[in-house]
């Protein structure tokens, strides 16, 4: 495996962010606009996974403060990068942000048709708890997954 480090995004990485973004996604990708407002917000966290200095892979966590749960907007690793477990330390690293919070839930949703994320999801700990659907811009469902934190117990989950 290449040497990685995971940190969190900085303004001057607006530009890979973006490049990363159109190179992992065909539709239902963040604007340049979006990246830019979602680097500023309280209310987001951006997590980037570097080898040899170079962005390869990134996590959108967003927050609101009127509930206990942490979405995960955005998760993408370069074509390049993949296969080496970027995805799972990045997601784990937005769990941890999650946790020092305070907050009971992680979510996120994938296309129905995605099982790489899925079973990354799954092997992280996440549930499967609701189909919606035409989710996606092009009319694809989604499936929902939540991860409960710990020391909130069974009781927490929607299953």
């Amino acid at each position: 495996m290449t040497s990685s480090r995971i940190r969190a995004a900085a303004a001057s990485d607006l530009d890979a962010l973006i490049d990363l973004e159109f190179a992992a996604f065909t539709a239902d990708r963040i604007s340049r606009r979006s990246w830019h407002s979602l680097i500023e917000s309280l209310s987001a966290t951006i997590i980037v996974a570097e080898i040899g200095g170079q962005v390869a892979g990134s996590a959108v966590l967003l927050f609101n403060q009127k509930t206990s749960v942490a979405r995960v907007y955005s998760l993408a690793v370069s074509a390049p990068a993949r296969g080496q477990g970027l995805g799972a330390r990045l997601l784990e690293s937005a769990i941890e942000k999650a946790e020092r919070r305070g907050l009971r839930f992680v979510r996120l949703e994938t296309r129905v048709d995605n099982m790489t994320a899925q079973r990354l999801f799954e092997t992280c700990g996440f549930v499967p708890f609701e189909r919606t659907a035409t989710y996606y811009e092009d009319g694809t469902d989604a499936l929902r997954y939540q991860r409960v934190l710990p020391g909130i117990g069974a009781a927490g989950s929607l299953q």
